[in-house]
């Protein structure tokens, strides 16, 4: 039975980590004993489950289907184990934490090495990106997200607001001037953030009391926020930026404040979201309880 069991424990990491290697890192044995213990169940089930490559496996249906079955064990595991360390208050083992790339740039990354000071037995693994992941599949214990809707299913605790300012560059305000209200936008060459998932053309402002959104255009369409404050300040428009990617370009005269009368509405929430447990570890919940005490959002 428990040779059976630890198979299954093993299908299952090869499925998630789609590769022998670092399958047997995860697990903290060889990469000979990951291929055993495959090889061993496949025997014992009569069945293919695993398609081999130089480069990587992938699952048959009859995997895939078995797998999922190890994964629960390993979702019941971590929930025992999270129960366990909850009453010792214990924080240890990995953090696999996903961040949206600019937002974990800016704010995030310098302040993972306090939070790791207070915790020295965890480990952190940090990922960057600005794609939409499946936590549950991905193995992640959390997800920092600057999104209007966090996925259904999980648990999403609001950090703050992500709020926004209308700025240029002084060279580009004295060779086009400088718009005085909304409407101006549209004579300006305007820096949009353009990806996959969203597009931010939409400019809303409100003046007392009064709202108006512009739909801008430009010759500048970036998938990246700190590319789009990098193309302001060497001139080439006008942008509508997330404060958290601002530090010093407004005071040492980098950038200028435009339109300060009408003040820029646009907020984005900020989501700690992880997956709806039992029993949360209490890694994840350290981990949440400092970012909600540290991060700078407005």
């Amino acid at each position: 039975m428990l040779d059976n069991l630890q198979q299954m424990v093993v299908l299952a990491t090869v499925a998630h980590e789609q590769h022998f290697t670092r399958a047997a890192e995860y697990l903290g044995i060889s990469k000979s004993q990951v291929s055993k213990q495959i090889r061993y169940l496949e025997e014992r089930l009569g069945v293919q489950l695993v398609q081999r490559n130089t480069r990587s496996v992938a699952l048959t249906e009859a995997g895939e289907q078995y797998a999922a079955f190890g994964r629960q064990i390993v979702e019941t595991m971590q929930d025992a184990e999270a129960m366990v360390a909850g009453f010792r208050n214990e924080v240890s083992g990995r953090l696999k934490v996903g961040v949206a790339q600019s937002f974990g740039n800016a704010q995030i990354t310098k302040l993972l090495s306090a939070f790791q000071t207070q915790f020295p037995a965890l480990e952190l693994e940090i990922h960057l990106f600005d794609h939409r992941p499946n936590l549950v599949e991905d193995g992640f214990d959390c997800w920092l997200a600057i999104h209007e809707a966090p996925p259904e299913g999980m648990v999403a605790r609001k950090l703050g607001d992500c709020q926004f300012k209308l700025v240029a560059s002084p060279s580009y305000l004295e060779a086009h001037g400088s718009p005085k209200h909304p409407s101006d936008l549209r004579e300006h060459n305007c820096i949009t953030y353009q990806s996959v998932q969203r597009t931010y053309d939409q400019w809303p402002f409100k003046r007392d009391g009064s709202e108006q959104s512009v739909t801008v255009r430009g010759s500048y369409r970036i998938n990246n926020a700190p590319a789009v404050l990098e193309a302001t300040k060497s001139g080439v428009g006008i942008a509508y930026i997330a404060t958290y990617l601002l530090d010093s370009e407004i005071e040492n005269g980098e950038l200028t404040i435009l339109m300060k009368d009408w003040k820029p509405t646009l907020k984005l929430p900020v989501y700690a979201v992880y997956p709806r447990r039992e029993y949360l570890a209490p890694k994840v919940r350290h981990f949440v309880d400092f970012l909600s005490e540290n991060i700078r959002v407005i």
